[in-house]
């Protein structure tokens, strides 16, 4: 009997054994999915790292421009302080006229006004008809001169080609000539 005991706690160690891998199965799976979801983790935090990192790029991108429009707009209300200034002080010398001076400064425009030549229509449309016709009649004469210049040129165009031919045919008689006493 002592081996069956000795079996007996042997197969018991064994079952103990199999029971603790078990567990360090258990264990190690849970170690493996924990490692997984810090890989998974990690991936996440990776990335949105990076976006936040983007979104400070871009947040500093605009302060800077936020503060460049910001010194142009100071720049701007300064500049128009100085010209509220300087209309203050255009607006301080002018010289403001009494109500005599101002009606007769009046008056006198208006003499002015009077002594001026206006035309009335009736004047301005008889002006108009005479400048469109002395323009169609100087109009008439140019092209009466440039169909006489070119009649002209025309005629000279044929002169030039008769003489041309003409000269064309002396040329080639000479040639002929010569090339009859240099063969004979």
């Amino acid at each position: 009997m002592n081996d069956l005991q000795k079996l007996h706690k042997v197969i018991g160690s064994l079952e103990e054994q199999a029971s603790q891998i078990r567990e360090f199965n258990g264990v190690l799976l849970a170690v493996n999915d924990a490692r997984t979801e810090i890989e998974a983790s990690k991936a996440s935090l990776s990335s949105l790292s990076a976006e936040h990192k983007q979104l400070i790029k871009d947040s500093y991108g605009k302060f800077d421009d936020l503060e460049k429009r910001l010194s142009d707009l100071e720049k701007k209300l300064v500049d128009l302080a100085k010209g509220q200034d300087r209309v203050q002080r255009n607006i301080s010398e002018l010289k403001i006229l009494t109500p005599d001076q101002f009606e007769h400064g009046r008056d006198k425009i208006l003499l002015k006004l009077t002594e001026l030549n206006f035309l009335t229509p009736a004047q301005y449309e008889e002006g108009r008809r005479a400048t469109n016709e002395a323009l169609n009649h100087a109009v008439s004469e140019l092209a009466q001169n440039f169909e006489q210049a070119n009649r002209t040129h025309q005629a000279s165009l044929k002169s030039l080609k008769a003489m041309t031919a003409l000269s064309l045919l002396a040329l080639a008689g000479f040639i002929t000539y010569l090339a009859f006493v240099l063969l004979h």
